[in-house]
């Protein structure tokens, strides 16, 4: 008879319950980053949505004409010019311009407040606000703030 050593190898106990431990560590951390990098991605896709609609607004008053009626008289003397009244304008979820009357439909609310620029560069600063959504109570709605220098058309 031939005196043949079996030897095994396998994992005790205690092994295969830290293995597992460390695996399921890993997967729950993974899962984790994965909610967090969602959230993340959501609102940098609002944060673009809210630039490209105030962007458009900006680029919407810059091109109205003095005869629009939207920009003010130029004072005489010449001073610091009066500042133009916006009404807040409402868009749906397909970035459609509803208006300024608030509707069910709105999704965005869009307010621009003009005050007297810096003197030597423009006539005025545009500070815009964008709330989402539009129906929404004030605490649960998310603000972008935009700010952009805009001038009086001449006559």
């Amino acid at each position: 008879m031939r005196n043949q050593k079996h030897s095994r190898f396998a994992f005790s106990l205690v092994e295969t319950v830290v293995a597992i431990g460390l695996v399921s560590f890993s997967v729950l951390a993974t899962i984790g980053l994965l909610s967090i990098g969602g959230d993340t991605a959501k609102r940098a896709k609002d944060e673009s949505t809210a630039a490209r609609l105030v962007e458009n607004e900006f680029q919407r008053l810059r091109s109205l004409s003095f005869s629009s009626g939207f920009w003010p008289a130029p004072s005489v003397p010449p001073a610091s010019p009066t500042p133009p009244a916006y009404a807040s304008r409402y868009y749906d979820s397909n970035f459609s311009d509803l208006g300024t009357t608030k509707s069910a439909n709105a999704v965005y609310e869009l307010d621009i407040i003009f005050a007297a620029g810096p003197t030597g560069t423009a006539d005025f600063v545009a500070n815009a606000e964008l709330r989402y959504p539009a129906n929404a109570p004030a605490a649960n709605q998310s603000v972008y703030r935009f700010t952009t220098l805009m001038n009086t058309p001449s006559p």
